[in-house]
């Protein structure tokens, strides 16, 4: 019995690296400001009161700010391989 044969480094993406490597693309696409609240608040679980004072914005503008990241998020899950330009 040969051994398993391990995938050609060449060959195509795996499906987990493809979805890192876009999730990366998503959060590179995003204006660092952005990217900064969207990370801070659903990653770190910091709450809008306390990132308003970091970012100079109100909550208003905060969670508008997020739900175009998290939009932005959705188009790139939904467009592997040709991602959709961000806001």
């Amino acid at each position: 019995m040969s051994p398993p044969s391990r995938p050609d480094p060449a060959g195509p993406p795996r499906p987990a690296e493809q979805v890192w490597t876009t999730f990366l693309s998503a959060l590179e696409a995003l204006p660092a400001d952005v990217r900064l609240l969207l990370l801070l608040h659903d990653v770190a679980g910091a709450p809008i009161e306390e990132l308003m004072p970091l970012l100079g914005l109100p909550a208003a503008e905060c969670r508008q700010r997020l739900e175009a990241a998290h939009a932005c998020l959705r188009a790139h899950a939904r467009h592997l391989g040709a991602p959709p330009a961000c806001p």
